[in-house]
């Protein structure tokens, strides 16, 4: 699957840029169409191999001190690519304490909350992402201006396969995502928490890990030996 899909998304990338193409307003729109939904059919297969993988007990972080900074900026310049038309603000404090986790899977969960709020937001709508400590934790805010929360929502928000009712034929997509992310964020210790005051109100997803003490590994393997 992964394969004939990289091809079509070079192929209409490279199609998107040829000066014939950018002269046509209609074959321009149709090139970026194709990409668009080539892209996010990419994030849907992606979706469906972490599922298998959760789903079969094959997830293992593997955590390492990392900067969460580089984690958001990954993201984010992920993310940016396939929401060109979405401004996201940076609010990240500065010297934060390096987080014990697995890198890999908490950018593809943080990447995950920013692609909902950019979905479920209006297409000009400004995503802020903050990022500060408070008593002992750490904490990432993704904040969008979108269609909010209901009560029932913010319950079942992590749920598999949970969509709400009122996005059905509406707003695209598989139930899978935010489950995906707080189970990566989970197998590395942290909590997913959703905050809206109610629908049409926007929403804040909150990353929280807890703040422990930066142990370097190689260092007290030397120290043990």
């Amino acid at each position: 699957l992964r394969t004939p899909l990289a091809s079509i998304l070079g192929g209409v990338s490279i199609l998107a840029e040829t000066p014939a193409v950018v002269k046509d307003q209609r074959l321009a729109s149709l090139a970026k169409g194709i990409r668009d939904e080539a892209m996010r059919l990419n994030n849907d297969i992606q979706n469906l191999l972490d599922a298998a993988r959760i789903t079969s007990q094959g997830l293992q972080s593997r955590r390492d001190w990392t900067d969460p900074t580089d984690l958001i900026d990954a993201a984010v310049e992920r993310i940016s690519r396939r929401y060109p038309n979405h401004e996201i603000n940076l609010d990240v404090g500065r010297n934060l304490p390096l987080v014990h986790v697995d890198p890999v899977l908490v950018e593809q969960a943080l990447g995950q909350i920013i692609a909902n709020a950019a979905k479920f937001s209006p297409p000009a709508s400004t995503i802020q992402i903050a990022a500060h400590t408070e008593n002992q934790q750490l904490i990432i805010s993704v904040i969008d201006k979108g269609v909010g929360l209901t009560t029932d929502e913010k319950a079942r928000l992590a749920e598999r396969f949970f969509r709400g009712q009122r996005h059905d034929g509406k707003i695209s997509g598989s139930g899978l995502g935010m489950w995906i992310a707080n189970t990566f964020i989970m197998s590395n210790g942290g909590i997913l928490e959703a905050l809206s005051p109610g629908e049409g109100q926007g929403t804040t997803i909150r990353i929280v890990f807890p703040i422990s003490p930066h142990i370097d590994e190689d260092e007290a393997e030397t120290q043990e030996g």
